[in-house]
């Protein structure tokens, strides 16, 4: 159900902290959006040194949409970061979405995602991070759930900034979305191993599990356990 406004999405998301016995958090939002629009995803990402970190998830789908996104450095998330407005791909498997993310389409399809739409979380003019909805099937949102989805991007922005604030709110629990530091941690190593600078670190490791076709954090992970060594023609095993 879609209706209502900024009060439903508050009083959806105070219920699903009180099922938790817990103040209210931002993954208790994650969670209220991903009901209340019948989703099969539901990601947070903030910007961290440049680039999409995932910090919150929700949903079958919800890891495997985030892993899309890091793995291919495209997207709706990355496209909504750096224009400032929403943007909605009802249909993954358009032509247009394979020609405006080519890495993006093939990997979130890969995962069942059909269909994305990404949401920025800015305060003023400083762009905070990215809130993403995915459906395992094609469609788009229609405008009592746009408008809803932008209430919820409100509401977690507002969250985030109070759990930077300090004032305590949840995040994951440890282990359960921790993509973003081992992929930093991975191109540190690939930028001292190949004498390049992080950015290009970053793209090797990109590149190399988009052609193995596998998610960036288990290269990520093959790199930080000395599994994989890249040099500057290819990475080996080592």
């Amino acid at each position: 159900m879609v209706d209502g406004g900024e009060v439903d999405v508050w009083a959806l998301i105070a219920a699903c902290a009180r099922r938790r016995a817990a103040p209210i958090a931002t993954q208790d939002a994650c969670t209220a959006c991903l009901q209340a629009l019948a989703l099969s995803g539901v990601g947070v990402s903030l910007v961290t040194d440049g680039w999409l970190e995932p910090v919150h998830v929700a949903g079958e789908l919800g890891r495997g949409l985030l892993e899309a996104e890091l793995t291919s450095g495209d997207g709706p998330c990355v496209e909504a970061m750096a224009t400032g407005g929403p943007v909605l791909a009802a249909d993954l498997a358009a032509p247009e979405c394979g020609r405006r993310w080519p890495a993006f389409t093939a990997v979130a399809q890969a995962v069942r995602v059909q269909a994305a739409f990404a949401f920025p979380l800015a305060s003023g003019a400083a762009r905070v991070g990215v809130l993403v909805l995915c459906r395992d099937r094609p469609g788009g949102l229609e405008v009592a759930e746009c408008t809803r989805a932008l209430i919820f991007a409100d509401a977690i922005l507002a969250l985030l900034l109070n759990d930077r604030a300090g004032a305590g709110a949840q995040a994951l629990p440890a282990g359960s979305l921790a993509l973003g530091p081992q992929i930093h941690q991975a191109a540190g190593m690939v930028s001292v191993q190949m004498d390049c600078g992080i950015d290009e670190a970053l793209v090797r490791l990109r590149a190399h599990a988009f052609a193995h076709d596998v998610p960036l954090t288990q290269v990520a992970r093959q790199v930080v356990e000395r599994h994989l060594r890249f040099t500057p023609d290819a990475p080996s095993p080592s």
